[in-house]
């Protein structure tokens, strides 16, 4: 999935910082999105046959790579246009048929910048913070609360506290729950 501008290009947190905001979840059949002070909407997760006939085929770019998907009509373009106050904006959806592949590796990253998760050590965001002294927060923000704002400012997929800071550096593989994650380095973005 990604929002795209009128002219194609991809919107993202660096250009529209409330895309923070949108809480998306899959639901049965269908895409739900939340939009603080907005009425919830549902896009429905039509199949990929569906979307051949009915869509309409969209073309952007992630990262300087050439990028196609189906435009997710109109009804979520309005409401994310209203919701995040920019004109023009489209979802678009991944495009089965089309794998874009890491310039690094030859796995899929559809369309992330780098991998397809983003693992975060709770102890590395800790040791980042005692070396930043001037974290702009609230006054009264508590030890955990500025942890978990600074956390959340990563945007990480999977959050963990490992031993000790700077550990996931090393690992080779990473095991959650019987999945096994190969490490493909530190995020370039971060």
């Amino acid at each position: 999935w990604m929002i795209v501008k009128a002219n194609g290009q991809a919107l993202t947190q660096k250009i529209e910082s409330h895309l923070c905001q949108i809480q998306p979840e899959i639901d049965d059949d269908d895409l739900v999105l939340r939009f603080p002070q907005m009425t919830t909407i549902r896009v429905p997760l039509t199949n990929e046959k569906q979307r051949h006939i009915n869509g309409v085929l969209c073309h952007s770019k992630v990262c300087g790579d050439l990028v196609q998907g189906y435009d997710c009509g109109d009804m979520v373009a309005e409401w994310l246009s209203e919701a995040l106050h920019v004109d023009g904006l489209r979802l678009v959806r991944q495009s089965d048929d089309i794998q874009r592949v890491s310039k690094n590796t030859d796995q899929s990253i559809s369309l992330t910048n780098q991998a397809q998760f983003l693992l975060i050590n709770t102890k590395s965001v800790g040791w980042l913070i005692d070396r930043v002294t001037d974290w702009p927060m609230p006054l009264n923000t508590t030890a955990d609360d500025r942890l978990n704002d600074v956390v959340d400012r990563f945007r990480g997929n999977l959050i963990i506290e490992a031993s000790d800071p700077l550990d996931e550096q090393s690992w080779e593989t990473i095991h959650i729950d019987g999945l096994t994650f190969k490490n493909d380095g530190p995020c370039v973005r971060c």
